[in-house]
């Protein structure tokens, strides 16, 4: 169930805590192109059952204390939560060797935001509410990559994980709709955008593989996100890799640390109650 509250005075000066939940929409940046570079490229070669997906979707939490000192004008300051994960596995065979991929990629997101309110009114008991502000996103990113494989009836698997947080200064921007149900309480229904990206991802990983034909594990704490461009075949894939150096080789382009962006949208719901 998406809810929300809020608390007001019902003067031209008044105090609203405003909690709020949702829908979350975020692009993905180089996160994202390389979950479906990684499609593609094995595609090349390879006749895949299924697809690897970005968590494009996700969940909204938001609570924001809210100080009116007129009858439009506000102030607000705001926590948040956002989360957005996907679980996609791909199939394919290399001669006597099947193969399944499961890819789980997950960011999330504590956003601590300042925002400027400006309320029109549409009638006695609808407003609108015009918000913008800057916030602060710390986003926590997880990556975890597996591969299992049979070879004549023998099971073996890889897996790869990585753990990172790192955070930066954003910007949004939303549209509420308010309807009065009472004289303390409102409906709110709100749709913001967003403006933020990550970079220089550094953290833990471990890389580990079991079954009957192998065993070994290894780990660290330095090791990066990074994004390149492989030319296979005449033809060019972005990819994603976690590794403690920069991806070299001959066919690699555009070789960087990769971002992820947290751009996008997000529509909430929500109610205002007043003492």
């Amino acid at each position: 169930m998406i809810w929300a509250a809020a608390v007001s005075f019902g003067t031209s000066q008044s105090l609203k805590l405003k909690l709020s939940g949702g829908l979350s929409y975020a692009s993905g940046g180089d996160l994202a192109k390389g979950i479906q570079g990684e499609t593609e490229y094995l595609g090349a070669d390879y006749s895949l059952s299924g697809e690897f997906r970005a968590p494009y979707l996700g969940i909204d939490f938001e609570a924001e204390l809210i100080y009116y000192f007129g009858p439009k004008f506000g102030i607000g300051l705001g926590a948040g939560y956002f989360r957005h994960a996907k679980e996609s596995v791909v199939n394919y065979s290399i001669d006597l060797v099947g193969v399944k991929e499961i890819l789980r990629p997950e960011f999330r997101v504590i956003p601590l935001t300042a925002n400027l309110h400006y309320l029109v009114a549409l009638s006695p008991n609808f407003s609108l509410d015009l918000t913008a502000g800057a916030g602060f996103y710390l986003a926590t990113l997880d990556w975890d990559h597996r591969m299992d494989m049979e070879i004549m009836g023998y099971q073996g698997n890889f897996e790869y994980t990585f753990k990172s947080i790192k955070g930066t200064v954003g910007f949004q921007a939303g549209l509420g709709l308010e309807m009065k149900i009472t004289s303390k309480v409102a409906f709110v229904w709100t749709v913001w955008g967003r403006y933020a990206s990550i970079q220089e991802f550094k953290g833990d990983w471990s890389d580990k593989a079991g079954g009957e034909l192998w065993s070994y594990e290894d780990s660290g704490n330095a090791g990066y996100a990074w994004t390149y461009d492989l030319i296979y075949n005449d033809k060019t894939y972005t990819r994603v890799v976690f590794d403690t150096n920069e991806p070299a080789g001959s066919n690699f382009s555009n070789v960087r640390q990769a971002k992820l962006s947290l751009t996008g949208m997000a529509t909430t719901v929500g109610l205002k109650f007043g003492f």
